[in-house]
């Protein structure tokens, strides 16, 4: 694909400082929004978490990555900027490494759970990452994925609002490469995997504008932010 893609990768570079700085509002919604998305994936995984193998691709600063090793996991996470990673190392006991995540070096059938949170709405060809997550999970294994729907509400609140008043970086995202939920179920299926769940989020307004912070909640409501449970099969 040719066309230039207006997010803004360097972002995780410039603003790395913030991932884990309560003060600093780059990242204050991601952590909030990945924090209920890791207790919601707890309780959904519960004791198979205990030692089991997890790759978070595109992991940024290891948002996710801290509370799977909090719950016993053995976690790598998987990222190209090197700021981020950095992050990540001084915060979270876990395996990090710099690398793109639509082909990493690591082994075939090496993880029990692959993490692709908030990232396939930053890459021109999620295939790529799907069919990366489906050679690194054992048959068997699940798959969680969190993006943005491609409609035209999506568009609105993610980029013309959420960027537009600051609750996250401006130029983090370019809508163009939103995925449609039946897209991405597509996709997956042609990558070997079955769809275990899919559910929708909700902006909570009123706590967002209390605390200037985005906070979501579990929906059917898919039309903006949506999370997906994906099983490897064993025929692909």
């Amino acid at each position: 694909m040719s066309r230039t893609i207006a997010n803004d990768l360097g972002i995780y570079e410039r603003a790395a400082h913030a991932w884990w700085d309560p003060r600093a509002a780059e990242f204050r919604s991601l952590r909030r929004i990945q924090s209920a998305r890791a207790a919601r994936l707890a309780a959904t995984w519960g004791e198979r978490l205990h030692g089991a193998r997890v790759v978070d691709l595109g992991c940024g600063g290891g948002l996710l990555a801290e509370p799977f090793v909090a719950r016993g996991a053995r976690v790598i996470g998987v990222d190209l900027s090197g700021a981020s990673l950095r992050a990540a190392r001084a915060r979270v006991g876990a395996s990090f490494l710099r690398a793109d995540l639509r082909r990493t070096p690591l082994a075939r059938a090496c993880a029990d759970f692959v993490l692709l949170a908030d990232v396939v709405e930053h890459i021109a060809e999620p295939e790529r990452a799907l069919a990366e997550a489906a050679r690194l999970l054992r048959t068997g294994g699940e798959l969680f994925v969190s993006t943005l729907n491609s409609t035209r509400r999506a568009r609105v609140l993610a980029v013309w609002l959420a960027e537009g008043v600051g609750l996250i970086p401006r130029g983090t995202h370019d809508a163009r490469l939103f995925v449609a939920p039946e897209r991405l179920t597509s996709l997956a299926y042609a990558a070997g995997f079955a769809r275990v769940e899919l559910w929708g989020e909700s902006v909570r307004l009123g706590r967002t504008l209390r605390r200037w912070t985005i906070e979501l909640a579990p929906s059917d409501d898919l039309s903006v932010s949506y999370c997906a449970r994906f099983v490897r099969g064993g025929g692909a």
